[in-house]
């Protein structure tokens, strides 16, 4: 596939000024690209489970297919009252989506307009401001705290009376850093009660895994609308079906919520899967407690080498380079390894390594350290 224009060609003035300003879209390689596998890289650039997810999963799946001449269950029914009663709130404030990503893309339409501004970390998911532009309004920067998590101080201080949506992300992509529960207490008690408050948990369990904060008991306690993102693609391996939810504090945020997204947005077998993976706690917790050993492993690894490391407690680590990341990817990536830099401007030295098996862990310090040595 060629490389898109990074400006779009007269012919397509039609579209909005917001897709005219955003850069050349091109995404990042996934395992499509690599159909070979005996050349395929080692692929820890995307926070990707590397180990399958529960057996039950195609149980439920081969199930389901009895029924693909219909459209899926809007409302997904059987998956939101399983996670209602796991988390103890009506299955009515749950809302499905393609990812959580989508929840996120659709939040910003129902709470953002053209003039508006939206508080968002930085650097982060780059969802939050890219969907914001889209809106037509304004996302506001907050750099993160000293750990690489959300700083709610700062948040709250960006707050202007053009915010109609404050986002925090625990943990934190690219830092991997976690919120507390002090920050997270003052984030909700402190943003106003005219301001949606997002915060978006696509590292939830691993999170909690690492004696994190209940982040939606802290959110249950706000009285002003709120909404919590989540998502079966990472803990629960099931990335390639795109089912993520929304927890939301209150049925009108449901409402407006389900008003904006797609009807049929989350396939009958995709529903089945995360059913069956969300009833599979056993096999959770195996998942968590391997990536959990390999992070404390390679995060080891990387302070061995004389790097500064991020503390994370989600499934990939971060560290600081003594130059510029984009040289370290390229020599990692000519050794079969795919990693990433922060994708953020003012951000240009750290990497972002996704937690794999012991043996890309292996890989990974190996081709790192070797660069490393090249440099001096």
């Amino acid at each position: 596939m060629s490389a898109p224009p990074a400006v779009l060609p007269p012919d397509l003035a039609w579209t909005t000024a917001a897709i005219r300003a955003l850069p050349a879209y091109r995404g990042p390689a996934t395992f499509a690209d690599f159909p070979d596998a005996a050349t395929r890289p080692r692929l820890i650039h995307l926070n990707e489970c590397p180990y399958p997810p529960s057996p039950r999963v195609a149980e439920a799946i081969a199930a389901a297919t009895h029924d693909l001449n219909r459209y899926p269950d809007i409302h997904g029914r059987r998956l939101a009252g399983a996670i209602a009663a796991a988390n103890h709130v009506p299955a009515r404030r749950i809302v499905f989506g393609c990812g959580s990503d989508e929840l996120i893309h659709f939040t910003t339409q129902v709470a953002l307009a053209a003039g508006d501004h939206a508080v968002v970390p930085a650097p982060s998911f780059p969802r939050y401001a890219v969907s914001t532009r889209l809106a037509g309004a304004t996302p506001i920067r907050v750099g993160l705290d000293a750990g690489g998590a959300c700083d709610a101080g700062a948040l709250l201080a960006a707050i202007t009376p053009r915010t109609r949506l404050v986002v925090a992300c625990t943990p934190n992509p690219p830092s991997g850093g976690m919120m507390g529960a002090e920050a997270l207490e003052r984030l909700a008690e402190g943003v106003p009660e005219d301001v949606l408050l997002l915060v978006d948990e696509a590292y939830h369990e691993f999170g909690r895994h690492a004696s994190g904060p209940d982040v939606l008991a802290i959110l249950a306690r706000r009285r002003r609308p709120w909404l919590s993102t989540r998502t079966f693609s990472k803990a629960y391996a099931l990335a390639a079906l795109r089912v993520g939810y929304a927890i939301c504090g209150d049925d009108g945020v449901a409402e407006v919520l389900r008003r904006a997204k797609l009807q049929f947005n989350v396939p009958t077998l995709s529903q089945a899967a995360a059913e069956a993976a969300f009833a599979d706690q056993a096999h959770l917790r195996l998942l968590l407690d391997l990536i959990a050993g390999e992070r404390a492993r390679l995060a080891a690894g990387l302070a061995a080498l004389g790097l500064r490391v991020l503390p994370s407690a989600a499934n990939f680590v971060s560290c600081v380079l003594p130059g510029p990341a984009a040289p370290a990817m390229a020599a990692m990536e000519r050794q079969g390894i795919l990693v990433r830099d922060w994708r953020d401007p003012e951000h240009l030295v750290e990497l972002r390594i996704g937690v794999g098996t012991p043996a890309d862990t292996d890989a990974t310090l190996a081709a790192l350290g070797a660069w490393l040595r090249e440099r001096t």
